[in-house]
């Protein structure tokens, strides 16, 4: 399959003894080093190198060398050599690397990007470094330093060389980081605030690395008054202070810094400059981007700047109840909740209304709830009094020629299937099916909608795409996604924290399982993992809920309704044999869109996409050619957002 990359012997070269040499053994085992990692091939860096028969190197076989002036380096070089002898030209592969570094004065929300942008990319498979100046800065601390506002001061000599010191330790660090065979992708976390201090990184990281510069203005006091107090209760440097000494002397340290502070000018360096964006007044400069994932990263930074680092939500994670197919161990399908399925589906909507978080006025925030296009989470989400989402691109992994099967069945039948998805389930797609790398791929857009929006969301969903999810939210490595445990008739409760990171609490639901559904399914077993207790993750139990409160939720929010919710569809469902058309839960009845669609626009995705759907309400109406009317006209509406 690469049979270009091996090496080509020239007219008159004697190929066997060079192909065998120790540098094409040596380029041999780094190729398969790098093949057996997850790679994107638009992160390689081809280069042909030319090896002639007295050992020297260049970077161009002789027919594109003559066309080079003669005064050219290499031409220089070669001459100093003698003449080249025949040999061998190979092509050399090479991941590119990229250096990522923050500017800003403090208290901006430097370190939520950096978070944010690790767990982005290392979901999607480039391994992701972060260097934190400040870190190394607490470490370098001699004794009973005092790293107070006067510390920062740039009149302050033995500060400067102090934080000068700790820039350089950081920086070396990121490089021998991208000088591995793992790092990919470093972020230098600091203020970067002059110039200067600027050039010095360009001076290091040209001609090794490739380098942009994100730089994160802010002039909202209300946000910036939240980024400080947030300041207070996480930084390091006020562990232990009381409140108010902080308060002050963080805003000295504040005041050091905008005395020098030089914001990015220079339109010859590569950057991106957010300007209050988070207010979602703000505006973005991209100067000088190009490439693969410089690309990404401003998509990216749009959506999480939309959200904003201060918004109070929450985001649940639960997959559907137990369903029948559960109940038989059996994988894949479209089957109906089983009954202990649907007495967790009852439950659910109380267990979430308790955990509603509010806004800075006391009221609740707004909550979507988003499923995908198969009727067991469409089941499990119908009682929750919210707008809902479906889309297609939450349906289950598709197991292809195994669905319906069980795992025994499918070490009988498949043996060699069976022994290669246990080898390495990150990477095998089963036959006609898809692999935990393909989900990932399938659920950025996905990805993209949970950080753009400020609501809560509530996603009911399957066992492996809320294991894509969640490890995404987690920061968890792409190898370690297949094994994340996501049990039955459990609610994950994921709160956004300042500096981008999660905190977790598990909330198991005291509904019975059968033995089946409560045993591994073949890989994992139903509880929460032993490294989720390990990392922090709190574990909440639930009490049964009384039925009365539920009905009063329901009947508040759905007094006439006879039918499911509405819910708009995101995905090509209707075309999908496992697609909504075929199931109850498409049809809706005229009378209560209206109703819906009101209810809908209390949350601002569910406002924009109901706006897309009811401007195509008449070419996307389908009328029902059979079954019962519903309400007083009669017509079953199916709305699919394509």
């Amino acid at each position: 399959m690469f049979d270009f990359l091996k090496p080509i012997p020239e007219k008159g070269s004697p190929p066997k003894e060079h192909a065998m040499d120790g540098t094409a053994c040596h380029d041999k085992r780094s190729l398969r080093r790098l093949l057996s990692k997850v790679v994107s091939f638009k992160d390689l860096h081809l280069t042909v190198q030319h090896e002639s028969s007295n050992g020297s190197l260049s970077s161009l076989p002789e027919i594109y060398r003559s066309s080079l002036p003669a005064t050219s380096s290499m031409d220089a070089a070669e001459s100093s050599s003698g003449p080249q002898q025949p040999g061998i030209q190979r092509v050399i592969i090479a991941q590119k690397r990229l250096a990522i570094i923050l500017v800003g004065l403090p208290g901006r929300g430097k370190t939520f990007l950096c978070n944010k942008i690790k767990c982005y990319l290392n979901w999607l498979g480039h391994p992701t470094g972060h260097f934190n100046v400040g870190q190394y800065r607490r470490k370098i601390k001699e004794g009973a330093e005092l790293q107070d506002a006067e510390f920062f001061d740039h009149h302050n000599p033995a500060g400067r060389a102090a934080r000068e010191r700790a820039f350089q330790l950081a920086l070396a660090d990121m490089l021998d980081y991208l000088e591995t065979d793992t790092g990919q992708v470093a972020i230098l976390d600091a203020t970067n605030s002059t110039q200067e201090r600027r050039n010095k990184v360009i001076d290091t990281l040209l001609g090794r690395v490739q380098f942009i510069f994100i730089e994160n203005i802010c002039n909202d006091p209300d946000i910036l008054r939240q980024n400080y107090f947030n300041k207070m209760l996480y930084s390091p440097d006020y562990k232990g202070v009381p409140t108010e000494q902080a308060v002050k002397d963080f805003m000295l340290r504040i005041q050091k810094y905008e005395e020098v502070y030089e914001p990015i000018t220079d339109r010859n360096m590569h950057y991106i400059k957010l300007t209050d964006m988070v207010t979602g007044r703000g505006h973005i400069d991209i100067n000088r981007i190009s490439g693969y994932l410089s690309g990404k990263l401003v998509f990216y930074l749009l959506q999480v700047c939309k959200s904003g680092m201060t918004n109070a939500r929450k985001i649940w994670l639960t997959r559907h109840g137990e369903s029948v197919y559960n109940q038989k161990a059996l994988i894949g399908g479209d089957s109906p909740l089983s009954v202990n399925g649907r007495a967790y589906a009852d439950v659910l909507p109380e267990v979430i209304m308790s955990r509603l978080p509010k806004n800075s006025d006391g009221m609740p925030v707004p909550v979507s709830v988003w499923t995908s296009t198969l009727q067991r989470t469409i089941q499990t989400a119908a009682s929750l009094p919210f707008a809902k989402l479906r889309w297609k691109a939450l349906d289950e992994i598709d197991a292809g020629i195994c669905d319906g099967m069980t795992y025994a069945e499918i070490a009988e039948k498949y043996p060699n299937e069976f022994e290669a998805r246990k080898k390495d389930k990150l990477r095998y797609r089963y036959p006609r099916g898809e692999s935990y790398l393909d989900m990932i791929a399938r659920l950025e857009p996905v990805i993209s909608e949970m950080e753009r929006e400020g609501e809560s969301i509530v996603i009911v969903g399957h066992q492996a795409v809320l294991r894509v999810i969640f490890g995404y939210l987690m920061a968890q490595p792409q190898s370690d996604i297949p094994a994340i445990s996501i049990p039955l008739h459990t609610v994950i409760e994921l709160t956004p924290r300042p500096d981008g990171t999660m905190g977790v609490e598990y909330i198991p639901v005291p509904i019975h399982l059968s033995d089946a559904a409560n045993h591994s399914m073949g890989d994992v077993p139903n509880t929460p993992c032993a490294e989720a207790a390990a990392a922090g993750c709190t574990f909440v139990q639930q009490d049964v809920v009384p039925a009365d409160l539920i009905s009063q939720q329901q009947a508040s929010s759905n007094s006439s309704a006879t039918t499911e919710d509405a819910a708009v569809v995101i995905g090509d469902a209707g075309l999908s044999s496992k697609g909504l058309s075929s199931s109850r839960d498409a049809s809706v009845s005229s009378g209560s869109s209206i109703r819906d669609m009101t209810r809908m626009a209390s949350c601002s995705s569910s406002s924009t996409i109901a706006q897309l759907v009811g401007a195509r309400i008449p070419s996307s109406i389908e009328t029902a050619p059979a079954g019962p009317t519903v309400g007083s006209s009669g017509v079953q509406a199916t709305w699919v957002v394509s």
